[in-house]
């Protein structure tokens, strides 16, 4: 049994704190794990990146498709799209080529993504 006396013993030492190296061990597990985090998100950053130009250069095809139905030839500037409705994503820079007078490339380009630009190409519809 216990005494009262065994309890509050002043001589008695409590080893009730971490050692240094058990600090040292949980820093770099934290520091491990932070860098692993760190580059996943710089992974997902360039994807929302390429992910609003590609939404970009959908929404803009629709549109030239759209100032097509209505005034019979495609716009050669992205000012002439925004009487259709289109609005691009901020900080997405969009140009338009038009080859012939029914076909045209669409260009997006935007800083930190994965690749620097994306084209639309009305020929094969497909974003490159």
């Amino acid at each position: 049994m216990f005494s009262a006396q065994s309890q509050s013993d002043p001589t008695r030492k409590h080893d009730a704190g971490f050692t240094l190296l058990e600090l040292l061990i949980v820093i770099a597990l934290i520091g491990i794990l932070s860098a692993i985090a760190i580059q996943n998100i710089a992974l997902y950053r360039a994807r929302s990146v390429d992910a609003s130009m590609r939404s970009d250069l959908r929404n803009a095809a629709m549109a030239m498709e759209s100032y097509y139905g209505e005034f019979f030839g495609y716009p050669a500037s992205t000012s002439a799209l925004l009487l259709i409705g289109y609005r691009n994503t901020s900080g997405v820079t969009l140009t338009i080529n038009v080859t012939s007078p029914s076909t045209y490339t669409l260009n997006a380009a935007r800083a930190a993504g994965s690749q620097a630009s994306f084209t639309f190409d009305s020929s094969t519809g497909l974003i490159n």
